[in-house]
């Protein structure tokens, strides 16, 4: 992990510590989050930094092609390992880039549903599982939404580590728009039932 990512990181975490009060459930599951792909509910802008933090090995991002229209901002999504991404379409860039990532056996935080407004589960997470044979790490994150609530200590930040979905049980799935959308669907069903953990 480069200093200057272990740095920021170190600060996120602190930052949530004193304002949001964060909890980790399951915090013993993060030693086995190497070379997967990690998928999770997407509720806030500050999913993917808080999430991010709590990895103990750098990862990789995906965001959101607009970000990086601004020259200064892409340059410091760049910089925190962020691959952009054209959504509404088949991104062919986006999906080498998250394919060399996982084979240089880094891992990528995935949001399945896309977007923060979106109620509805893509299949690009599936996609790349199926065809880069790799792990799926589900998380839950819950009040990323509420700072005022959890600042006066009302609310905590939780973050609910799930167990691994491993590769052998969709290892048959075969590689069709249709085997992406149910193992993406399943993903969302695992990751939404960590619910009940907080």
């Amino acid at each position: 992990m480069r200093k200057s990512y272990a740095f920021i990181t170190a600060c996120v975490r602190v930052y949530m510590k004193i304002f949001w009060k964060i909890k980790i459930i399951n915090s013993e599951r993060l030693n086995d989050f190497s070379n997967c792909i990690i998928a999770a509910n997407h509720i806030s802008a500050f999913d993917p930094p808080f999430i991010g933090s709590i990895i103990p090995t750098e990862i990789h991002y995906l965001a959101k092609a607009e970000l990086f229209k601004n020259k200064l901002m892409a340059a410091s999504l760049k910089f925190l390992n962020c691959i952009p991404v054209k959504r509404g379409r088949i991104d062919k860039f986006a999906i080498t880039m998250v394919k060399l990532v996982l084979r240089k056996g880094h891992s990528i935080l995935i949001f399945p549903e896309g977007t923060r407004k979106s109620s509805s589960v893509k299949s690009g997470i599936g996609k790349f599982a199926i065809e880069a044979k790799k792990d799926i790490c589900p998380i839950y994150i819950h009040n990323s939404t509420n700072f005022l609530k959890c600042f006066l200590g009302k609310e905590r930040l939780k973050i609910v580590i799930g167990e691994k979905i491993k590769v052998k049980s969709f290892a048959e799935m075969k590689n069709t728009k249709e085997s992406y959308k149910n193992l993406a669907s399943i993903v969302m069903e695992k990751i939404y039932g960590l619910k009940n953990e907080c």
